[in-house]
This record gives structure tokens, sequence and C-alpha cells, in this order.
């Protein structure tokens, strides 16, 4: 069997075009992978611009870290700085809502950070009170996502 070179071509360039890391092809018995090798140089400047961005987040004030809360409830607070989407998707459904009962391990939002999305689970049964950031707004780590009961 030969390889077209062209097909070779046009993943290399989808690699970049695409920021992909590896591509994978496979035709009348032929399998070509083409991976991109991470460069070390690469990897620590995106570490050093993740750390001045989070650095430059510890500035911005949000909402959670500027509105009071009543003492009358616990809080749920971020574990980590990222972007807090109350969805798994923008058509999908919250996770919760407000006076929802929910149960310890249950997803409550996704925090992105670094396009990985993690989720917040509830500690513990209970109720949620109050809703304290809005979609999409940066939290820093220890701000107050949830009022729970």
């Amino acid at each position: 069997m030969k390889i077209d070179l062209k097909n070779i071509e046009e993943l290399a360039e989808n690699l970049e075009k695409y920021n992909l890391t590896e591509v994978h092809l496979e035709s009348n018995g032929v399998k070509v992978k083409i991976k991109k090798e991470k460069s070390e140089k690469m990897e620590t400047a995106k570490i050093e611009k993740a750390q001045r961005n989070i650095s430059h987040m510890e500035n911005i004030p949000t909402q959670s870290n500027m509105s009071e809360t009543s003492g009358e409830y616990e809080t749920i607070d971020a574990p980590m700085v990222g972007t807090f989407y109350k969805a798994p998707s923008p058509d999908s459904e919250s996770f919760v809502t407000l006076g929802k009962d929910v149960s310890v391990g249950d997803v409550l939002c996704i925090l992105e950070a670094m396009k990985l999305m993690n989720e917040v689970k509830a500690p513990k049964n209970c109720k949620i009170m109050k809703i304290l950031v809005e979609d999409g707004q940066i939290v820093k780590k220890g701000d107050k996502l949830f009022a729970i009961e």
C-alpha cells in the first residue's frame, strides 16, 4: 500500500490549525498516527502564563467577595480558581436550583480551569438556599459559591 503524502501533510497542518496533539488516519489497511511532542520550553511558558493570569485574578473583584451573606447559612466555597458554570453546557439544565435538596457527592457546578472541567460536589446532604455567583463568573479559591442549610 502506498501512503499519500498530501494526506500526511494535511494531518500535520490540522495539528497546528486546531491545536491538536495527535491525529490518526486509517485508509485501506494503512494506519498513520501523527503526534506533536510538547517541548519543555512550551510547557514552561504555558505554566508561567497561567501563573500570571492567576496572580492577576487575585485583584479582580467577584460578586461573591463583594456581597454580604447573612451568617444564618453555611457556605460551599470554591476549591480552586476557575470560571463558574451552573450547567454542563449552555443548553442544559442547571445542576442545582434554589431550594433544591442535594445529597453528598451530587454535582453542584463546574469550575473550568485551563480548559479542564472540574466538578464541585456537595460535601454533605443539604439544601441550596442561595447561589452566590453568576454563570460564567471567574472565582478565586475560597470564594463563596453556595449558601446551604
